[in-house]
């Protein structure tokens, strides 16, 4: 009795393409994520973002051209999928309006240098421990403990004015302590 053997047949070129897209992404995965991170309102929505848009780059993969700009394509799409999840999403949360959140995924470095994140990330730390202790917490609720400022509100006894308006100059705190460290890094 003879034996066959049967081997795997050798993957299409529109298999090999949609793989290479696929190790694009896992290779960038980091910068997405950080990019979708500044567009989406919280992790979960994030996490969401990240999903949808790994399934809709691997449906469009044989559309993007190997050796072009995978980031910029790929972000282009991410940005896509925040607005359909926001879209879609019928909560009372404020989110950004769409043309803010166009402005911020246009002024989003296209960067692929796991260095600066990091010094990015540490400086975060650092600006976030300059801050009153008391706005320090409320940042940490809205945006650590992703609790909604009526949520807030009602956990520290305070009116949802007030937590936005502590929430507001905590932002603008934190934007400044950043922007003071880039300046800083930039004449180093």
């Amino acid at each position: 009795m003879e034996r066959t053997h049967v081997t795997d047949p050798e993957p299409s070129p529109a298999d090999s393409h949609s793989l290479s897209v696929q190790r694009l992404f896992v290779q960038h995965q980091p910068q997405l994520r950080a990019f979708v991170m500044g567009l989406a309102p919280d992790f979960a929505t994030a996490d969401d973002v990240m999903q949808e848009a790994f399934l809709e780059i691997s449906r469009k993969a044989a559309e993007f051209a190997l050796g072009t700009n995978f980031q910029a394509w790929s972000r282009s799409i991410a940005k896509f999928k925040v607005l359909a999840v926001l879209r879609d999403r019928q909560r009372s949360a404020k989110r950004l309006a769409e043309d803010v959140l166009e402005a911020l995924a246009a002024s989003a470095p296209l960067d692929d240098d796991a260095e600066r994140h990091e010094v990015a990330v540490v400086r975060l730390r650092t600006c976030l421990e300059h801050l009153a202790p008391a706005a320090r917490e409320l940042v940490r609720l809205r945006y650590f403990g992703e609790h909604l400022p009526e949520a807030i509100a009602a956990l520290r006894a305070q009116s949802v004015g007030a937590v936005n308006v502590t929430l507001s100059r905590a932002r603008t705190a934190l934007r400044t302590c950043m922007e003071r460290g880039k300046a800083v890094d930039s004449h180093a």
